[in-house]
C-alpha cells in the first residue's frame, strides 16, 4: 500500500470556475497518487491574476497562471484553443506576463482551462450547429486550424507538466505497488465490436457482401479486393452464417485470454441504423447469452439519432436490458452522430456508467487530447457528470477507407498509435466491427486485428472490456478527494 500525497488548491483571484478546475485536476491526481485536501502542507495556487508579483506564495508551492481573459475565451469566443510555443510544447493560454518569471514552481500558462476544453469539445460545442445531423470530421475542428496534421495528447501533456514542475520543487512522486498499481499500466486497451450487421439464414449476409463488393470497387477502387471478398464469400455460403463472427471472436479472444465489449443496437429506427432488429432477430437469443456466459460485456449502440433525441437513449437502453435480462454499463454511439451539449446529459440522463463514443470516424487519434479515461463536465450545470468517456484512437473502417492501407501499413499504424498508450500507461479503446472479423468485408483486416492483439499481448498490454476499466478507476477517482 502506498501512501497518498495530501495537496491543497488554493485559489488566488477569481477563476473560469472553481469546480472545474478541481475536476480537471483530479484526473491528474488519479494517475499519480494525489489526494486533495484541506491545510496539506504542499499547495497548488491556480492564480487568475494580470501580476503574477502580488500572488503570495511560499516555498515549495506551485503556481498556475491564469488571467481575466481565460473566462471570457472559455464564456464567450469561438475560437479555438490559443496557444504559444512549438510543436509538443505549445502551451494554452500563455500568461500575458509569462516571461517575467523564472523560478522554479511555476506553470505559466493556463494548462487546467486548456485540458477542461478539450475533455469537453468545447470548440465542437461552440461552433458545430447541433441540429446538424453526422459527425465531426477532423478538418472540421480546431486542431487543423492550429496547424495539427493529427490529434495529438495534448490534455495529457499539459497536465502532466504539473507533475512534472512538482517534481522539480522537491514533491515526492507516490509510485503505485501491489493492488494500488491500477491495471491500466504498462497500458489497457479496450477491446470493442460494434455489431453494425447481423446476417440471418434467409439472405445468408447477401446484403452485406454486395454492399462490401460496391465499397471496394467504389471507395477503395481495389478490383483486387472486390475479387477476393467474391471469392471468400462462394465459400462461406455453404458454412454458418457469414457475417457472424460473434462466437468466432469470442473463442479467440478467449484463446489469447482477452475479453471485449460487443455494442448492439436494439432496433432499425433510421435508414442509417443497422439493419437488424434485436428481438426478432432468429439467433440472437443464442448469440447474446454465449456472449454473457463467457464472461463478455454487451452494450449498446445507440441508434442513428439517439444521441440527439431526448429521453431516446434511456429508451434503447431500458429494451435491451429487458432482451439481456441485466444491466447495461456501456454504450457508443453509431456514427458518432451527436452534438457534445446535449449528447452527454443524455447519457447521464439514461443511467450509462461509460461512453466509448469520443474519436474520429475519418483520424486516428485522441479526440479530446487524451489517452486516459476521463469524466465530461456539464457547463450548463457547473458540475461534473457521473459517467466516463473512454476515448477510442483506432478503428478499423477508417484504415481500410480513409486511410486506404494495406494490411501491413494498417498494422504498423496501429502499433504506432498504441506506443504512446504503452508508454504513460493510458487506456483508450479501439474499434473492430465485428462483420469485419468475418474476413468478408475488407480482405485482410480480420488477420490484422489478431495479429495486433498478440502483439499488444507480448508488450504486457492488457486487453479488456469497458466495464472492468471503469470499476477500477473509479475506485481511484473517489480517492483523489480527502476529508
Amino acid at each position: 500500500m502506498f501512501e497518498r500525497l495530501p495537496v491543497e488548491v488554493v485559489f488566488f483571484g477569481e477563476p473560469f470556475d472553481r469546480d472545474a478546475i478541481i475536476h480537471t485536476l483530479r484526473h491528474l491526481a488519479m494517475r499519480i497518487g494525489w489526494t486533495f485536501r484541506p491545510r496539506a502542507e504542499r499547495r497548488i495556487i491556480y492564480a487568475t491574476t494580470e501580476n503574477p508579483l502580488e500572488i503570495p506564495v511560499r516555498e515549495g508551492d506551485l503556481v498556475i497562471l491564469s488571467s481575466h481573459d481565460v473566462k471570457k475565451h472559455m464564456t464567450e469566443s469561438r475560437a479555438g484553443i490559443p496557444l504559444r510555443g512549438e510543436n509538443a510544447e505549445r502551451f494554452p493560454f500563455y500568461h500575458p506576463k509569462a516571461n517575467d518569471i523564472h523560478q522554479r514552481g511555476w506553470i505559466k500558462a493556463d494548462v487546467i482551462a486548456g485540458a477542461h476544453a478539450l475533455f469537453n469539445l468545447l470548440y465542437e460545442r461552440k461552433n458545430r450547429p447541433e441540429k446538424r445531423d453526422g459527425w465531426m470530421r477532423f478538418t472540421e475542428d480546431w486542431w487543423t486550424a492550429a496547424g495539427f496534421a493529427r490529434p495529438e495528447p495534448l490534455s495529457d501533456f499539459w497536465l502532466n507538466s504539473i507533475a512534472f514542475e512538482a517534481e522539480k520543487i522537491g514533491w515526492p512522486r507516490a509510485e503505485r505497488q501491489g493492488e494500488d498499481a491500477v491495471s491500466l499500466a504498462p497500458g489497457t486497451v479496450v477491446l470493442t465490436h460494434d455489431v453494425d450487421y447481423m446476417p440471418t439464414r434467409a439472405n445468408r449476409g447477401m446484403p452485406r457482401f454486395l454492399r462490401a463488393v460496391l465499397r471496394q470497387l467504389l471507395t477503395r477502387r481495389s478490383a483486387g479486393q472486390a475479387w477476393q471478398i467474391m471469392s471468400k464469400y462462394r465459400k462461406a455460403f455453404f458454412q454458418p452464417v457469414p457475417y457472424n463472427a460473434l462466437k468466432s471472436i469470442a473463442d479467440e479472444e478467449t484463446i489469447l485470454g482477452a475479453i471485449s465489449s460487443f455494442q448492439f443496437t436494439v432496433k432499425r429506427r433510421h435508414r442509417s441504423d443497422p439493419v437488424y432488429d434485436l428481438r426478432r432477430y432468429y439467433n440472437t437469443e443464442d448469440d447474446l447469452r454465449n456472449l454473457l456466459h463467457r464472461g463478455f460485456e454487451v452494450c449498446l449502440h445507440g441508434s442513428y439519432r439517439a444521441g440527439r433525441t431526448p429521453g431516446q437513449l434511456a429508451v434503447e437502453k431500458i429494451e435491451l436490458e429487458g432482451i439481456l435480462g441485466m444491466s447495461v454499463s456501456g454504450h457508443r454511439q453509431h456514427y458518432l452522430n451527436f452534438h457534445p451539449a446535449t449528447f452527454f446529459p443524455e447519457l447521464e440522463r439514461a443511467g450509462l456508467e461509460y461512453d466509448m463514443s469520443v474519436g474520429y470516424n475519418d483520424m486516428s487519434g485522441p479526440r479530446a487530447g487524451t489517452l486516459f479515461p476521463f469524466r465530461p463536465y456539464d457547463m450548463e450545470k457547473a458540475k461534473p457528470f457521473s459517467m466516463w468517456e473512454i476515448p477510442f484512437i483506432l478503428m478499423d473502417t477508417t484504415l481500410a477507407t480513409t486511410y486506404r492501407f494495406s494490411s501491413g501499413e494498417a498494422l504498423d499504424h496501429c502499433i504506432d498509435q498504441i506506443r504512446p498508450v504503452e508508454k504513460s500507461g493510458g487506456c483508450v479503446s479501439l474499434i473492430w466491427h465485428q462483420e469485419q472479423l468475418s474476413g468478408l468485408l475488407d480482405p485482410g483486416f480480420d488477420r490484422i486485428y489478431w495479429i495486433l492483439l498478440k502483439k499488444l499481448k507480448e508488450r504486457g498490454i492488457r486487453l479488456t472490456s469497458g466495464r472492468v476499466v471503469v470499476e477500477e478507476i473509479a475506485a481511484l477517482w473517489n480517492q483523489t478527494i480527502g476529508d
